[in-house]
């Protein structure tokens, strides 16, 4: 009797110590779901401030080439005024050519618009590029994996 008792509450301990594994097991996959997630957002991260500096770059190119013609069109325009005029100079240097603070920034924001495309960053931003594309709030949930409500709040307080 004393035995057939005994058996039977081991029989329950042991069920219940294979509730705890599966649960520990379950925890555990999750916390490792999570990590993987992680590690993709940080590389997406990594992503986007390579394109970011790969754009810079091209954009400081764009500028440099921009102020290297402007400094040969002025050369040349210099190169002509020296040869009209029939007055010698003295002996001392001419001074170097320079470009204007303000035709070096009419340049760069030349370049700077034609590559002004803005791609939205936070969840905020990716919430207003989805409304302004004309998603319903349903769709904008859907792929930003974010909740209706969020979306409609974020569309309400929108400054």
């Amino acid at each position: 009797m004393i035995s057939t008792i005994l058996l039977v509450v081991l029989f329950i301990l042991q069920i219940i110590s294979f509730y705890f594994i599966a649960l520990l097991n379950a925890k555990f996959t999750k916390f490792k779901d999570i990590e993987n997630k992680q590690e993709q957002v940080l590389a997406e991260i990594e992503d986007s401030f390579s394109a970011y500096i790969a754009e810079m770059k091209d954009e400081n190119n764009r500028l440099l080439q921009e102020l290297k013609n402007t400094e040969v069109s002025i050369a040349a325009t210099t190169s002509e005024m020296k040869k009209e005029t029939i007055v010698e100079t003295p002996s001392f240097e001419l001074p170097k050519s320079f470009v204007s603070k303000k035709l070096a920034a009419n340049s760069y924001l030349k370049t700077a618009e034609a590559s002004e495309k803005k791609v939205p960053v936070t969840i905020k931003e990716k919430v207003f590029y989805h409304h302004s594309e004309g998603k319903s709030i349903e769709e904008i949930a859907k792929l930003l994996q974010l909740g209706k409500t969020e979306v409609e709040l974020f569309l309400k307080f929108q400054d």
